[in-house]
């Protein structure tokens, strides 16, 4: 990943240390944009987080770590474009109050939308196996929402299209990494998610309060040190363990939530959060077992 880095003598635990740690880092995002007393939009979080990065990876480029110019700029440009919006729909569905659980797994349904859109955007097939993952992994969604019992919040849609979004940023992504360093597809997401968050920030404008600027910080550089979590990680484990790996996000905010938020987790959302994580899983095994190539998860965590 960064040229010059020696492997360590105890790489691989280090390397799934690195992933465990990135899935705590994005769980304690979610839960800073809800302790925050301020109401303040996703897009300032978002902005933030990406102004961090830019200035972190301009600094660290300096040092010839990695190279800062890409190759195939449409396609970064793309990735920040699909990528910054799915970051954006996230947060303000947990900002506006969806169970940070629930949220997580919506947006952890991005495998499954990612096979879906290799399909259209790449032409690779889906054999009965994968097909069938798809087809399970929607009932599980279906049993989440749970459309008869209870009404579909505009929150919640916004946690799916967050995983929606994803599903296509991760063909991006897969197309990228046949080229392109990883930091370098993350310094794009950073630099197109300010873009992205531009509007949202200029129609609702705010000064945050001094006593919320910590909190705001701590939400953007649990990002980047998440992302540059799972960029070392990868570079030491399989991207199929990696994936699954990563998943435990949602463990993570389903404690948060019950914690600090006194959320319920009810068995609908055990059995059908199980269905959904159970066919992603399945469909990054897949994926990893016919492409053995480089790695299609360069970017586990795409918003």
């Amino acid at each position: 990943m960064i040229q010059g880095l020696k492997n360590p003598k105890n790489a691989p635990v280090l390397g799934y240390g690195a992933i465990f740690l990135s899935a705590l880092l994005f769980s304690t995002m979610a839960v800073v944009t809800r302790m925050v007393e301020g109401t303040y939009s996703s897009s300032l979080f978002n902005m933030i987080r990406g102004i961090l990065g830019i200035l972190v990876l301009l600094g660290l480029s300096r040092f010839h770590l990695f190279p800062l110019k890409g190759k195939q700029l449409k396609l970064l440009a793309a990735r920040g474009i699909f990528g910054g919006i799915a970051s954006i729909c996230f947060f303000k569905a947990i900002i506006g109050g969806a169970p940070l659980a629930t949220s997580t797994i919506l947006l952890y349904t991005f495998p499954i939308f990612g096979a879906i859109f290799s399909w259209i955007l790449l032409g690779e097939r889906l054999n009965a196996r994968e097909v069938a993952a798809v087809f399970i992994a929607f009932i599980g969604v279906y049993i989440i929402l749970n459309p008869g019992y209870q009404p579909i919040t505009l929150m919640l849609i916004f946690a799916l299209m967050a995983g929606f979004l994803s599903g296509i940023t991760i063909v991006i992504i897969r197309v990228l990494r046949r080229e392109e360093n990883p930091f370098i597809i993350y310094f794009y997401f950073c630099l197109f998610l300010v873009v992205t968050c531009i509007p949202g920030v200029v129609t609702q404008l705010q000064v945050p309060h001094v006593r919320d600027i910590p909190y705001l910080i701590v939400f953007g550089l649990a990002g980047l040190l998440g992302q540059i979590s799972i960029t070392y990680g990868l570079k030491y484990c399989r991207v199929a363990t990696a994936g699954i790996i990563a998943m435990t996000e949602i463990f993570y905010a389903g404690i948060w939530g019950v914690l600090f938020f006194h959320e319920a987790i009810s068995w609908t959302l055990v059995w059908g959060g199980g269905i959904v994580l159970a066919s992603g899983a399945y469909l990054t095994l897949l994926e990893y077992a016919r492409t053995k190539g480089p790695p299609s998860l360069g970017d586990l965590r795409t918003a």
